[in-house]
């Protein structure tokens, strides 16, 4: 029987969060078998649509593309799509800040609803917003774990999932700082001494010590320090253990919500310990120009296009480069074969200390030739929203590094093309926006094989579009540059009236003014013949 009405708040609450993941876990799985099944082994790929001078207005009726979505489903595509900036949060989409209300609304119902043994008051409020607290601190482990059967089953990949942790997170900072403020507000006014309704009893003390661990946590998530002092934010971030230790000692009903979550957690930690713990071989590392470092390495598992991992490298800079590890997009595609090994690549911008150094000795190679690098991953990690496969048109769209996952996206597709395998795609638009040519020689070379390599294909059945823009150059050195910044939303309306019906699979990676103006671009070009259907990678930690 549960001891009091706000005890049953929190528990309530936590059955709610546990039923959502199992709906989630129902319908993605339903999706997955029902995939398995009506899959086809190798998709017809018809001709390519001839290219119209004729605008929309002159078209005759034979070239106007016919409809295959209903108003109401392109109308509910463009709302929860369409992007918005929100102060001190960033860009989010309506379908973001829906789900984020509803997050909001689930525990305004049970922070005010009244549950039988309910006592009345202040006293009894700043409870509820405790045990508030411990259902939110049920799921925040989870969601911050990249090997759990918690994303098996929803298939919610961990990159995606991580605004939740946050949101979950920032819910029971706020709950918590209530919950305190009431106590100490309240011994205070009976000792009229800080110290003593700090420290004047042992419930107090414990429980001062677990809210200065989530202070911790809270002001160094902050996204100023998860950018540029990312070693800050991961090693501050392991004060969830003292808040765990001193929540529980504080009030033992902790341990009755967190056991699980926490369960899940340690299970993560210890897998991702077993499996990154063995070395791999560095094959080469090249210091390309405008401080873009180039690895080259043996790597035999199984990984997808646009995947990302975590790398560490510790005799770079020992012994900080021992426990240090950094996440960083595969560049090569998992088809990349040579005599029967695989390798991958990633490339790093210099961005901090340990891209500057990694730079640093990969010009200097020489001197280290007698001491290779030891490379573990953890990983691969991360899956696209959309599959790209399955999309007869695809848009690829990068700022600066961000060309990363989309070039590992790129390289899958046309591997796929050449080797005739199955693959619905038949046109990819590559657009990479650069400042100057210094930094098309990141990926210059992959980027010259591709287009040769997508040339001996069929032209009626396969199109490979290059475009590199070019923010802070006067000249174009050939017919694939071009000055300036691209109008997405003038090159996705050029790309149906072309291609006609058929959805549209649209990959960015870049700056957040970028991806903004691609997925409210896509937005805008959507109708009922067309969904542009955008995935952004976004990476953030």
């Amino acid at each position: 029987m549960l001891e009091s009405g706000d005890f049953a708040a929190g528990y309530y609450q936590a059955l709610t969060y546990l039923g959502v993941v199992i709906l989630l876990s129902a319908l993605y799985q339903y999706n997955q078998i029902s995939k398995y099944i009506f899959r086809t082994k190798m998709p017809t790929v018809p001709d390519l649509p001839n290219r119209r001078e004729k605008d929309d207005t002159n078209q005759t009726p034979s070239t106007i593309a016919p409809d295959i979505h209903s108003a109401p489903t392109v109308m509910f595509h463009k709302l929860i799509n369409y992007s918005l900036h929100i102060f001190s949060v960033g860009d989010m989409t309506v379908g973001e800040i829906l789900l984020f209300v509803l997050f909001i609304v689930i525990n305004l119902i049970f922070l005010l609803s009244q549950f039988p043994a309910d006592a009345t008051g202040a006293e009894t409020f700043s409870k509820r917003c405790a045990y508030l607290a411990l259902a939110n601190a049920a799921f925040v482990y989870p969601l911050a774990t990249r090997n759990s059967v918690f994303l098996k089953l929803i298939g919610i990949p961990f990159e995606r999932l991580i605004r939740f942790h946050r949101w979950v997170g920032r819910t029971i900072y706020f709950l918590i700082t209530f919950h305190g403020s009431f106590q100490i507000q309240q011994s205070y006014g009976i000792s009229n001494s800080v110290s003593q309704a700090l420290f004047g009893t042992t419930t107090n003390q414990w429980g001062f010590l677990a809210y200065i661990s989530l202070l911790i946590i809270m002001f160094t998530s902050h996204s100023v320090i998860r950018r540029y002092f990312f070693e800050v934010f991961y090693w501050s971030h392991f004060s969830f253990i003292f808040f765990l230790i001193f929540g529980n000692l504080h009030q033992p009903e902790f341990l009755l919500f967190t056991v699980v979550g926490m369960s899940l957690y340690i299970v993560d930690r210890l897998t991702r310990f077993i499996f990154g713990f063995g070395t791999i071989n560095v094959i080469g590392m090249e210091a390309i120009q405008a401080g873009v470092t180039k690895v080259i390495f043996e790597f035999k598992d199984y990984y997808e296009a646009g995947q990302y991992m975590f790398i560490n490298l510790s005799n770079l800079n020992p012994p900080v480069s021992l426990i240090a590890w950094h996440p960083i997009s595969f560049s090569s595609s998992p088809s990349v074969m040579d005599d029967g090994v695989h390798y991958g690549s990633i490339h790093m911008k210099v961005q901090g200390g340990f891209s500057r150094q990694l730079y640093a000795r990969a010009q200097d190679g020489a001197q280290y030739s007698q001491a290779p690098l030891k490379m573990r991953i953890d990983g691969p990690y991360g899956k696209t929203s959309l599959d790209f496969m399955q999309h007869r048109t695809v848009v690829l769209v990068s700022g600066g590094i961000g060309v990363t996952p989309m070039m590992s996206i790129l390289r899958d597709l046309v591997d796929r093309q050449v080797a005739n395998m199955p693959v619905v795609t038949q046109a990819i638009y590559f657009l990479w926006v650069i400042p100057d040519i210094d930094a098309y020689q990141w990926f210059g070379s992959e980027l010259r094989e591709l287009i040769s390599r997508a040339g001996a294909l069929p032209q009626n059945k396969h199109i490979l579009d290059v475009k590199v823009f070019l923010t802070r150059s006067t000249t174009t050195p050939s017919s694939i540059f071009f000055q300036g910044r691209p109008d997405f939303s003038i090159f996705m309306q050029d790309i149906k009236r072309y291609h006609g019906s058929g959805d549209v699979a649209v990959g960015v990676c870049g700056p957040a003014v970028m991806l903004k103006q691609v997925r409210n671009a896509a937005v805008h070009s959507s109708d009922k013949t067309c969904l542009f259907k955008v995935h952004c990678e976004t990476f953030e930690l």
